[in-house]
Formats: C-alpha cells, sequence, structure tokens
C-alpha cells in the first residue's frame, strides 16, 4: 500500500463485481473510505464486506443510477456517512444489443440511461459537494466501444461515445477544481462474460497484440492513476486500456 489515496471519500457504482469490485478493493488498500453502489445487493455487500475484513472503511448503496431520484439518494447517503466526496467513478453499465433496425426504443433509453445519462446525474448531484470541498476527481469507464466500430451495439456505442464528449464538456466547466477522465478498457474479464465459452475468450484475446484479456484488477489500476494525484496534469482526456487492440490492425503474416 502507498496511501495515494488516504482519508479520499471514493464513490464508484457499479461496484458489485468486476471492474468495479476491483477499483473498490484497491482504492480502499490505498486508504480511501469506499461508498460501493449497484443494484446487486448481495455482491454489493460481498465487496463491502471484503474491504472491511482487510482493515478498510466501506458501506453499501442501492442504487439504479438510471434513475435520477435513486443517484440523488446515493450521493446523499454519501455525504451524511462521511461528509463529504473527493473521487466520483461512474462505472457502472447496462446495455441490449441490436442495430438501428433491431433495437426497440425501450432498449435504447434503458442503455443510455445507464451507459450515459447516468453519469451526468451522478456529476448533477455530487459536483456541489466536491466543489466545496476544494476539488476532486471524476473518473469514468468507458470503452474502446467510443474509438471502434462493432456491429449490433447502436446503442452501448452511442453511449460510450457521448461519454467522451461528456468528459471533455465536464472537464471544461469544473476545471481547475475537478479533474474529469475517462478510461476505455478493451475486453476485460468480468462476469458479464458468463455466457462466453472459453473458445470464444480466446478468439478475442487473439484481436490484440498482447493476445490475452484483461483482469478488473489491471483496469483498477488505471482507475487509481486517474483518481490519485499521478494525474494531476491531465483532464478533459481518456486513457486506452486495451492491450493494444485499438492501435493494431492485425493482417495475416504473409501480407
Amino acid at each position: 500500500m502507498t496511501s495515494l489515496l488516504q482519508d479520499k471519500v471514493a464513490l464508484i457504482t457499479g461496484a458489485a463485481s468486476g471492474i468495479g469490485r476491483a477499483t473498490a478493493q484497491l482504492f480502499a488498500r490505498e486508504g480511501a473510505r469506499v461508498v460501493v453502489a449497484d443494484i446487486n445487493e448481495a455482491g454489493g455487500q460481498e465487496t463491502v464486506d471484503g474491504i472491511r475484513a482487510a482493515g478498510g472503511d466501506a458501506i453499501f448503496v442501492r442504487a439504479d443510477v438510471g434513475r435520477m431520484d435513486d443517484v440523488q439518494a446515493l450521493v446523499q447517503a454519501t455525504q451524511d456517512r462521511y461528509g463529504c466526496l473527493d473521487i466520483l467513478h461512474s462505472n457502472a453499465f447496462a446495455h441490449r444489443r441490436g442495430n438501428a433496425l433491431e433495437i426497440s426504443e425501450a432498449d435504447w433509453d434503458f442503455s443510455l440511461n445507464v451507459s450515459l445519462k447516468a453519469t451526468w446525474m451522478l456529476a448533477r448531484h455530487a459536483l456541489p459537494c466536491m466543489l466545496a470541498g476544494g476539488g476532486g476527481a471524476i473518473v469514468i469507464t468507458g470503452s474502446v466501444h467510443a474509438l471502434r466500430g462493432y456491429a449490433k451495439y447502436t446503442a452501448y456505442q452511442a453511449a460510450k461515445g457521448g461519454l467522451l464528449a461528456l468528459t471533455r464538456a465536464l472537464a471544461a466547466d469544473f476545471a481547475p477544481t475537478i479533474r474529469v477522465n475517462t478510461i476505455l478498457p478493451g475486453a476485460v474479464v468480468t462476469g458479464a462474460w458468463a455466457d462466453v465459452s472459453e473458445s470464444q475468450l480466446a478468439r478475442v484475446a487473439e484481436m490484440c497484440p498482447l493476445k490475452r484479456n484483461a483482469a478488473p484488477e489491471e483496469i483498477a489500476q488505471a482507475a487509481l492513476f486517474l483518481a490519485s494525484h499521478m494525474s494531476s496534469f491531465m483532464t478533459g482526456t481518456y486513457l486506452i486500456v486495451d492491450g493494444g487492440l485499438t492501435a493494431v490492425i492485425e493482417v495475416p503474416g504473409d501480407l
């Protein structure tokens, strides 16, 4: 432990599993008091229990980040418990697949509410406290889908592309007090891949130069970098953590 976040208060959404859980655990080891938010109550409490068992300080708050009232209550619960907020990690996502002809309006709205609108709602309610406290960092989990086209992901890609624009807007509006940056992960092996076979995972891994998929802990390290003073001169930008996927076009060796 290097105590990079000593005495900071961090709110992390989607923290019942995957990247969110790994980030909550890492932030707690680095000295932060952590608010774990998710709709998965059992998983969220497991994250909290693990942090507390390791000597950290954390609470769980159930919240559907696609709903304004839940987001408002989540930020209020954070302030009620810890009195302040230094780091906001908007990490939760949900989406429905389909191209523009296949996806329904309800599925489009669901995808955009959780994967894009939620970040604005979180910022809207968290920023007053963060500004009053003298500053802080917002870290957003985006995706390489913001940079590359993938079939059947119309709503998800619109949401992730929108997060990059929102990152720039928030950074411009609230600098120099608040820094805002986004992580663009590639393929990360989380519970969202539970129905994907080992052979399919291997095929995905072969798409990137490092020839493997990421562990959630590797994305958490990027979140720590952006949340801490290590990235003190960064705002309004993004950090790609994708094993080289978006940097290289794979071609047959004989071409």
